[in-house]
């Protein structure tokens, strides 16, 4: 594929994605356009999602936030396809392609769960109980359910209108977290594109290192050289970060 051409396919690409009102119809038309291309064309074309003159581009900032999940793009993909993806960027040096498609483990593992006396409470209650307060409007309750293990009760706090950031940073900061606690954080259509939420959950070793490299994109510079000098994340978040900042 021709560079003139690369560059039609990807804002041809973007601009399709953006016209789509469901988050998951974005995340199979990616999937479908690249599993269409030959390997090495796939790997470019991802590549140019990190280009820095995209960033200025509103509809390639939202298609980049898409993929704060790999695991959903890959998903889409195609796992055999998605194989071959990964290698075509070791041979073209794609470094961030390559980190897109490396599947790495937390830094550090632990579990959602309540650690404070008053928020302990809220155990004492069934999972229907508690799943029925997550909806509600009784903002004390809310806040008692912060550290919830469910990923139920935490999609309901999510989408609370009582709910709000204050509410959310609580989440994305709080360590021990599970990964899924932290995915659906990362994926939500309204908190996943909030910058405080994204800071704090690339911040947060408990976050998975795929969901942490996708959102480093967005730091702005001095977040970067905090995250690449912070010895309690991940090595390769870490290295990312400091490769991102040599870009700027």
């Amino acid at each position: 594929m021709l560079e003139a051409e690369l560059i039609a396919f990807v804002k041809r690409l973007v601009k399709d994605m953006a016209s789509l009102p469901e988050h998951s119809m974005k995340i199979q038309l990616l999937g479908r356009r690249l599993a269409s291309l030959e390997p090495k064309e796939a790997a470019v074309v991802l590549n140019a999602f990190y280009d820095k003159d995209s960033e200025y581009l509103i509809d390639f900032r939202k298609a980049k936030a898409l993929m704060a999940d790999p695991k959903e793009v890959v998903s889409a993909i195609g796992k055999e396809k998605s194989r071959l993806i990964y290698l075509a960027s070791l041979d073209l040096d794609l470094q961030r392609v390559g980190r897109f498609f490396t599947d790495l483990p937390p830094h550090k593992k632990g579990i959602s769960g309540y650690d404070k006396e008053e928020e302990a409470k809220m155990e004492f209650l069934t999972l229907g109980e508690r799943r029925a307060l997550s909806k509600g409007w009784i903002k004390d309750k809310l806040d008692r359910l912060l550290s919830d293990p469910d990923p139920i009760v935490i999609t309901n706090i999510l989408n609370n209108p009582r709910v709000t950031e204050k509410e959310v940073l609580k989440i994305a900061s709080k360590r021990p977290n599970s990964p899924n606690i932290m995915k659906l954080i990362s994926t939500h259509m309204r908190w996943g594109l909030r910058y405080a939420i994204r800071k704090a959950l690339v911040q947060n070793p408990y976050t998975p290192p795929r969901i942490a490299l996708g959102l480093l994109e967005f730091l702005f510079s001095q977040d970067l050289k905090d995250a690449a000098t912070d010895g309690s994340l991940h090595p390769q978040v870490r290295m990312a970060a400091k490769e991102r900042l040599q870009e700027r």
